[in-house]
C-alpha cells in the first residue's frame, strides 16, 4: 500500500446554533454571532482506497504532505523521523507535520480494524474522568455559577473557567478575576474541582508579581490547577510561581516536541502538562512525551479543544496515575464535531471508549454546503 495523495480543505455548514453560539468574544467573533460552521481537514488518500483523516489543515501541510506520496502509511515511526529532520527546521514548528501524523494514525486503525487506542497498548481504562471546559460561556459570576450548577448536575466532577483579564486591567480586573472562581466554588461546592485558565485574558503580558498575586488570591477557592498565567518563554518565572503558591502550575499547549517538555519538567514548574496532539507533534511524539513525563512522575492532560477526539485515544492508552482525566471543550465541540456522523461526548462526566477504527470518526457529506481545496 501506498501513499497517492494528500489534501486539506476548507468546510462550512449552516449557521451556527444552540451550544455552538459562543456567549463572549473567541477569535474575532462577536457573541451569539449566527456564523457558518467552519473549519478544516486533511486527508491522506492510498492507492488501496483507505483514507486517513485529521482536523486542521493549511498550505504548509499540503506542502510537506508531498513528501509522503509513494510512501508505506504504515512507517508511521519512519516518516515521523524523516519529516521532523527536514520539516522542524524549515517551518519552525510542529503542527504540519502533527496533522499528518494524525492522518495516518487514523489510518492506520482502520487498516488494522481498531481503534487507535488499541494500536497503542490500550485500553488502561475502562472510562476516563472529563473535566467541562467552559470556553465561551459568559464570564459574569452569576452567569458562571449557574452554568456551573448545570454541568455539575450532567455529573461532571470538574470544570474550567477562562479569566478574562490580565495585568493591563488593574485591580479591578485582578478583582473580577477572583469574583468568577468564588462564584463558581460556591454554586459547586468543595468536592467538584476548578480549573483556572489564563491564557485567553492575555497573560503572555503577565509578569511574575501579577501571577504570584492573582495565585494568592485565588489560593482559598482551592483551584486544581491554574494554567498558563505566563508567558510560556519565562520558565525562570514559573519556576519562581510555582515555589510561592499552593495551587498546581499546568502548563505546555504552547509547546513542542519532547525536547522542548524535558526543558519544561526540568524547570520544576508544572505540576500538570498539557501538550495538544495538535501542535506537540501528533500521537507519535505525544507517546514519547507521555513516557518522559511519567518518568518525571507528572500526569499529562493534554490541552485538546480541536483534537479531543485524538487525545482521548492516547489517554486511553495510559494509566490514570500518568493521564487521570481529559478535556471536554464543551461549545468547541459543538462546532468541531458538527461535520462527523457521529457526536462522542462524555457520558455523566466520563469519557466511554470510543467505537470504530481509526479514531472513530467520519465526514457526513450531508452536513457541508461548501468544500475549498487548499491548493499549491
Amino acid at each position: 500500500m501506498k501513499i497517492t495523495s494528500v489534501r486539506c480543505f476548507h468546510v462550512e455548514g449552516p449557521p451556527r446554533e444552540g451550544l455552538a453560539l459562543y456567549e463572549i468574544p473567541r477569535g474575532g467573533m462577536a457573541p451569539h454571532e449566527v456564523s457558518p460552521y467552519r473549519t478544516t481537514f486533511t486527508e491522506i488518500e492510498t492507492d488501496a482506497g483507505l483514507v486517513g483523516l485529521s482536523n486542521g489543515g493549511s498550505l504548509e501541510v499540503v506542502a510537506l504532505g508531498q513528501e509522503l506520496i509513494g510512501h508505506d502509511p504504515v512507517a508511521v515511526e519512519a516518516i515521523w523521523d524523516r519529516l521532523y529532520s527536514g520539516a522542524y527546521n524549515r517551518l519552525g514548528r510542529l503542527k504540519p507535520l502533527a496533522m499528518l501524523d494524525l492522518a495516518l494514525w487514523d489510518l492506520l486503525g482502520k487498516l488494522r480494524g481498531e481503534p487507535v487506542y488499541r494500536l497503542l497498548g490500550g485500553p488502561c481504562q475502562e472510562r476516563l474522568r472529563a473535566y467541562a471546559g467552559m470556553l465561551g460561556f459568559s464570564v459574569e459570576p452569576e452567569a458562571a455559577a449557574r452554568r456551573s450548577a448545570e454541568w455539575v448536575a450532567k455529573g461532571f466532577t470538574a470544570l474550567k473557567w477562562y479569566l478574562a483579564y490580565n495585568q493591563a486591567d488593574g485591580q479591578e480586573g485582578l478583582r473580577q478575576n477572583v469574583a468568577l472562581v468564588r462564584a463558581v466554588r460556591e454554586a459547586v461546592g468543595d468536592d467538584v474541582d476548578i480549573m483556572v485558565d489564563c491564557i485567553l485574558s492575555g497573560s503572555q503580558g503577565n509578569s511574575l508579581l501579577y501571577a504570584r498575586e492573582l495565585a494568592r488570591r485565588l489560593e482559598p477557592y482551592h483551584p486544581a490547577w491554574l494554567e498558563e498565567p505566563l508567558h510560556n518563554d519565562d520558565l525562570d518565572a514559573y519556576r519562581m510561581l510555582a515555589q510561592s503558591t499552593s495551587i498546581p502550575l499546568a502548563v505546555g499547549e504552547r509547546w513542542q516536541s519532547r525536547w522542548q517538555i524535558k526543558a519544561l519538567l526540568d524547570s520544576g514548574a508544572p505540576s500538570v502538562l498539557q501538550p495538544d496532539p495538535n501542535g506537540a507533534g501528533g500521537i507519535t511524539e505525544m507517546v514519547k512525551i507521555m513516557t518522559l513525563a511519567s518518568a518525571y512522575g507528572l500526569p499529562v492532560v493534554p490541552h485538546a479543544n480541536e483534537s479531543c477526539r485524538n487525545a482521548v485515544h492516547l489517554l486511553f492508552a495510559q494509566p490514570p496515575r500518568t493521564c487521570p482525566l481529559g478535556e471536554w471543550g464543551v461549545k468547541i465541540n459543538h462546532n468541531i464535531q458538527w461535520f462527523y456522523q457521529d457526536f462522542y461526548e462524555p457520558v455523566e462526566g466520563y469519557f466511554p471508549l470510543p467505537d470504530g477504527p481509526g479514531f472513530g470518526y467520519a465526514l457526513d457529506p450531508g452536513k457541508i454546503v461548501a468544500t475549498r481545496e487548499i491548493s499549491l
